[in-house]
């Protein structure tokens, strides 16, 4: 069986950019691509190693909790999916945002930062980081409730940070935003 090509998808991966230490972007543009390639290929084998670990050993057992407190019992498989899910999905986003990245360094490096387009994946960044954060507290919370002894219960306060950084990134947004159409001004009048 033959692999369609990504090209004939729609999908095209990033290249690598040329590395020049005298440049910021270009250190950026790299660590922001090896990023994107290092969780792209996490998302892919984790998943996959932990349906393999279910397959090749049916009879796991899984520990909850420490001491006398701790229990035992056969991992089932709705765990393996739910843990199997999970780190795609947190993988596959924080990926996203990383090519997001790659695209704002490369409107960067052309000397368009203000480019129209950073608008959006600014706000689409936000957006990822955000559901990333949401998406990790209630992972955590289901399993301390569900699974005694696994885990202490998160709290709000540690999504006080994330939260933050989440309106942090929506002010830069609306900073590009202004700053793009000053430039289409400027444009217009000379």
């Amino acid at each position: 069986m033959r692999f369609p090509k990504t090209s004939s998808l729609g999908i095209r991966p990033p290249s690598l950019p040329r590395l020049n230490l005298v440049s910021i972007s270009s250190v950026a543009g790299t660590a922001c691509a090896v990023a994107f390639w290092v969780l792209t290929l996490g998302a892919v084998l984790i998943p996959a190693a932990v349906i393999g670990l279910k397959l090749l050993s049916p009879d796991a057992m899984l520990t909850a909790g420490e001491g006398a407190d701790a229990i035992q019992f056969s991992l089932p498989w709705a765990y393996v999916l739910l843990v199997a899910t999970a780190a795609f999905a947190y993988l596959a986003i924080s990926a996203l945002i990383f090519r997001l990245l790659i695209r704002i360094v490369a409107t960067l490096r052309m000397g368009d930062p203000f480019h129209p387009l950073n608008v959006r994946r600014l706000h689409q960044i936000g957006a990822a980081f955000a559901s990333v954060t949401l998406g990790v507290w209630a992972g955590q919370f289901l399993v301390a409730r569900f699974v005694r002894g696994a885990m202490p219960e998160p709290s709000l306060f540690d999504l006080i940070t994330p939260s933050f950084a989440v309106i942090i990134i929506v002010v830069i947004a609306e900073v590009f935003r202004e700053g793009a159409r000053l430039r289409r001004e400027s444009e217009l009048t000379v």
